[in-house]
C-alpha cells in the first residue's frame, strides 16, 4: 500500500524513547499523573527532570508531549547526558518551531553520535522530503543496519524504486535549470505524488496544469483542500476525476470513504472495479474489502497481486488474512518476510503466530514464547506502543514490570495503557490510582467491564 498510509501510523509512534531503562519511573508517572490531574507545570517539570536525571529516557518524550516545541529550554539541561534522546527532541523542537534545515539536521547528528539511532531515519525522512533520495537512502541504510526498525522500512522501501528515484533527480535537474518540458514537469509531479505521496512539492510543480484538467493535479489540489479542512470541495473534485477521468487514486479516496464514513463496502468495491487498475494501493484495498465481506479467496488473490508488487504492507494484512484462517504456516512465512523488510505491524503479527503456535509451557494467562517476546522487546525498543503494552502480559500482573512497560505507552496517552494501570492497581489494592487510570481509560474510549465501570463510581 502507498507510504503515505503507513506514515500515519507512524508519526506518533516515533515520538517514545528507545531503551529498556528502569529507573526513574516513579518520577515519571508522577508527571504522567500530574498531566492528567492537571496540576502545576513546575511540578510536573520537576518531576520529569527528576526522572531523567534518574536515566529514565521515555522521561525525554513525555516532556515533548507535553510541552511541545516550547519545551526546548528542558531539553537544553541534558545534553550529552541522555544517550542522545535531548538532542533528538530538541532537534523534534526546532523542527516544529521552523529552524533552519540545516541547524535540525546538525542537532539529530548529535544525536546519533550518542547512540539514538533513530535519528537515522528523521535525516533521512528529511532528505527524502527535500527529494535528495541518494542522501536520503544513505541515511536509511544506516539505520537499518543499526537494526532501527523505521529506517529497514524506508530502505527497503526506497529499494523497489530505485528507477523512479533516478528520473526524478534527472527532471528535477532540469527543473533547477529551467530547461523542463511541460511534459516532463507533469511527470515530475505525478512521480513525487504517486510513489512519494509528497503533496506539497507535487502541488508546487503540477498546479499551474490544473486550468487544463490534469488529473493528478487536480487530485493533489483536493489532498491540499483536505488539509485546509475544505472536505466537500476535495470530496467534489475526487469524484469528478473518478467519473470523467477513472484516476485511480481518486477512486481509493471514494472507496475509502464509502468505507470508514458508511461502512458501503460493496459499493466501494464497485468503484475500485470500475477502474480495472492493476495498481498495488487498489488491489489492496479490494482485498481489504474483500476480507471484510468475508469472501477470503478473493481478499488472498487481491492481496497477492499487490505483494507480488513487493509492498510490505500488504504483506502484513496477508498475514492478518491467513490468521483468521487459521493457516499459520503461511501466516508465519509472510510475516517473517514483511517483518525482515520492516514492517512493525508484521512483526507484531509474527509474535502473535508464534506465540499461539509454539507456547511454552507456563501459567495459562501469561504469555511465554521467547521468539515473540525477543520481537515485541525489538518493537518495543525502536517505539511501538502497542509491543509494549503486549510485552506486559509476559508478566504476572502484580509484576512491577507490568507497571513499567504500560507506563511507557501511556506517556503517549495510549488508553490500553492506561486501562492496564489501572487493573494493575487495582490488584495493588491502591484505590486513588486505579480509578484514575481506569477513568482516563474511558475517557480516551477505552470500554471498560461492568466490574471496574463500577468500581471507578464507587
Amino acid at each position: 500500500m502507498k507510504r503515505w498510509i503507513w506514515y500515519l501510523l507512524l508519526i506518533p509512534a516515533i515520538l517514545i524513547s528507545c531503551g529498556k531503562v528502569n529507573k526513574g519511573y516513579d518520577s515519571l508517572e508522577k508527571g504522567l499523573t500530574g498531566i492528567l490531574e492537571n496540576k502545576d507545570e513546575k511540578y510536573i517539570i520537576k518531576q520529569l527532570e527528576s526522572s531523567a536525571k534518574a536515566g529514565n529516557l521515555d522521561a525525554f518524550a513525555l516532556a515533548y508531549l507535553y510541552a511541545g516545541p516550547e519545551g526546548e529550554s528542558f531539553f537544553n539541561q541534558f545534553l550529552k547526558k541522555s544517550k542522545g534522546n535531548a538532542e533528538y527532541y530538541k532537534a523534534v523542537a526546532m523542527s516544529d518551531l521552523g529552524k533552519p534545515e540545516k541547524e535540525i539536521i546538525n542537532m539529530f547528528e548529535e544525536a546519533l553520535k550518542q547512540g539514538n539511532n533513530k535519528a537515522y531515519y528523521m535525516i533521512g525522512n528529511m532528505y527524502q522530503e527535500n527529494l535528495n533520495f541518494t542522501k536520503a537512502q544513505e541515511y536509511f541504510e544506516k539505520g537499518k543496519n543499526t537494526g532501527e526498525i523505521y529506517s529497514t522500512y524506508s530502505y527497503n522501501y526506497n529499494k523497489n524504486l530505485t528507477k523512479e528515484y533516478k528520473r526524478i533527480d534527472e527532471l528535477n535537474l532540469k527543473r533547477n535549470s529551467n530547461s523542463i518540458t511541460p511534459t516532463e514537469k507533469k511527470e515530475l509531479g505525478t512521480l513525487i505524488l504517486e510513489k512519494f505521496s509528497n503533496y506539497e512539492k507535487s502541488y508546487e510543480i503540477l498546479k499551474e496544469f490544473i486550468d487544463e484538467g490534469y488529473p493528478p493535479a487536480l487530485y493533489v489540489k483536493a489532498k491540499i483542500l483536505e488539509n485546509e479542512n475544505k472536505d466537500d470541495e476535495a470530496v467534489e473534485i475526487f469524484n469528478n476525476l473518478f467519473f470523467k477521468n477513472k484516476y485511480y487514486m481518486a477512486a481509493f479516496e471514494i472507496a475509502y470513504k464509502l468505507v470508514n464514513l458508511n461502512q458501503d463496502y460493496d459499493l466501494a468495491l464497485r468503484v475500485l472495479n470500475d477502474i480495472n487498475s492493476e495498481d498495488s494501493l487498489i488491489m489492496g484495498y479490494k482485498g481489504y474489502i474483500y476480507e471484510n465481506l468475508e469472501m477470503y479467496d478473493k481478499a488472498e488473490e487481491n492481496y497477492l497481486k499487490a505483494v507480488k508488487k513487493n509492498d510490505t504492507d500488504i504483506m502484513a494484512y496477508l498475514g492478518k488474512l491467513y490468521e483468521t484462517k487459521k493457516e499459520w504456516r503461511k501466516a508465519e512465512e509472510i510475516y517473517t518476510k514483511a517483518y525482515n523488510l520492516g514492517s512493525i505491524s508484521a512483526g507484531y503479527g509474527l509474535a502473535n503466530v508464534l506465540e499461539e503456535t509454539k507456547p511454552s509451557k507456563n501459567k495459562e494467562d501469561i504469555k511465554s514464547n521467547k521468539e515473540a517476546k525477543k520481537i515485541l522487546q525489538r518493537l518495543s525498543n525502536n517505539g511501538d506502543d502497542k509491543s509494549t503494552i503486549e510485552l506486559s502480559l509476559y508478566y504476572d500482573i502484580k509484576n512491577e514490570e507490568v507497571k513499567r512497560l504500560n507506563l511507557r505507552a501511556a506517556t503517549r496517552f495510549n488508553p490500553v495503557a492506561f486501562y492496564n494501570l489501572g487493573v494493575y492497581y487495582y490488584h495493588k489494592k491502591d484505590k486513588n490510582k486505579a480509578r484514575l487510570f481506569l477513568t482516563v481509560a474511558k475517557e480516551y474510549g477505552y470500554t471498560l467491564e461492568e466490574e471496574f465501570e463500577r468500581y471507578i463510581k464507587i
